[in-house]
C-alpha cells in the first residue's frame, strides 16, 4: 500500500479531476451534498470561510494497492474502512470529506479529498505528513495483511508527463550511479558525467549541511522529492557505511599480506617487486627474437 499526498487551493479542479470520469464512483461522504460536484464543491468552499487565513484549503490523498492484493479490486466496505482508518491515524477527522474509487487502472486505488478546515474552523494540521504518511501506510499495511508495494518499480514510464517524467527518469540514473560509485566525491562525479548536476543546502547559522539538490535538464529537485532514499541523510549514511567496508576489507588484507602494507594498490607492490626484473626478462625476450629471426633470414639455400 501507498499512498500520496497532496495540498492544494482549489476545490473545483480537484473534484472535478477524481469525479468527472466514467470509471470513478463515490464509497463515503460526510459533511457535503452528493447531488453532483458542483454542489460538492460549493459546500467545501463554504466551510473555508470558517478559516480565511488557511491558503491550501484543500487536502487531497490517492491510497494505491498493488495488483496482488486482488481482494481490493471488488470489496468497496474494506477499502473504505482502510480509508476512514488511515485517515484517523493522519488525523483527518471532524471535517468534510469524500472518497471515491477509480478503475481506470490494473492496481486498485481510491481519492480522498478533505477540507483542511475542520467544522469548528481549525486547521487539520499537515505537520511532518510526508513521514507520518509512510509510518501509516506500513501500519496498516501489516495489518490488513496487505502487500507491500514495489513503489517505483509498478509505474510505466510511458503514462508519466511533465515534471513526473523527468523525476523517474532523474531516479534511475541516480539508482544506477549510486551502485557504481564509492564515496560522495564519487557519487558528484558521476552523476556530473551524466549531466546531473549536485548542489547542498546549508544551515543559515552553523553552515551544516541539510539537504541535496539536483539540477537535470534544467530543473531541480531536492533528493529526498525524487526519492526518500536520496535525501541528505540517508545517502550520506550510505557511503559512511561503504566507507566503512573498504577500511575493514584494507584492514584484512594488510593483516594477511603484511608485504601489502607500504602499497596503496596489489599493482604497486607488484610493480615494485617484479618490475625491473620482469622489464629485464622481457628485453632478452625481445633480443632472443630479433636473433632468431636474422638466423632465418641468412639461412643459405641448399
Amino acid at each position: 500500500m501507498m499512498a500520496k499526498i497532496t495540498k492544494g487551493k482549489s476545490f473545483g479542479g480537484c473534484v472535478r479531476y477524481v469525479l468527472d470520469k466514467e470509471r470513478a464512483y463515490l464509497i463515503e461522504t460526510a459533511g457535503i451534498h452528493e447531488t453532483d460536484p458542483e454542489q460538492m464543491i460549493w459546500d467545501f468552499n463554504l466551510q473555508t470561510l470558517l478559516n480565511p487565513k488557511v491558503k491550501n484549503i484543500v487536502g487531497h490523498i490517492s491510497l494505491n494497492f498493488p495488483v496482488e492484493d486482488k481482494a481490493m479490486a471488488t470489496d468497496d466496505e474494506r477499502l473504505r474502512l482502510i480509508a476512514r482508518d488511515y485517515m484517523r491515524r493522519m488525523g483527518i477527522r471532524n471535517t468534510q470529506f469524500l472518497i471515491a474509487r477509480h478503475t481506470d487502472k490494473d492496481h486498485s486505488h481510491c481519492h480522498i479529498i478533505f477540507n483542511r478546515v475542520d467544522n469548528d474552523g481549525k486547521t487539520i494540521s499537515d505537520k511532518n505528513d510526508r513521514y507520518r504518511n509512510e509510518k501509516v501506510c506500513k501500519m496498516l499495511t501489516a495489518k490488513y495483511r496487505l502487500h507491500f508495494s514495489e513503489g517505483k518499480k509498478n509505474i510505466k514510464p510511458e503514462r508519466l508527463r511533465g515534471s513526473d517524467a523527468l523525476k523517474h527518469e532523474l531516479f534511475s540514473i541516480i539508482k544506477h550511479t549510486l551502485n557504481e560509485s564509492q564515496t560522495l566525491k564519487d557519487f558528484e562525479d558521476n552523476l556530473s558525467d551524466k549531466g546531473v548536476e549536485t548542489t547542498y543546502k546549508f544551515n543559515g547559522s552553523t553552515k551544516e549541511i541539510q539537504g541535496i539538490k539536483l539540477e537535470y535538464k534544467g530543473q531541480t529537485f531536492s533528493g529526498s522529492k525524487i526519492d526518500r532514499q536520496f535525501s541528505y541523510g540517508n545517502l550520506s549514511g550510505h557511503f559512511a557505511i561503504s566507507e566503512h567496508n573498504l577500511n575493514v576489507r584494507q584492514e584484512k588484507a594488510q593483516k594477511e599480506y603484511p608485504q601489502f602494507e607500504n602499497y596503496s594498490s596489489f599493482g604497486d607492490w607488484f610493480s615494485h617487486t617484479f618490475g625491473s626484473h620482469y622489464d629485464q626478462n622481457e628485453e632478452e625476450v625481445e633480443q632472443l627474437r630479433k636473433k632468431k629471426k636474422k638466423q632465418i633470414i641468412m639461412k643459405p639455400k641448399r
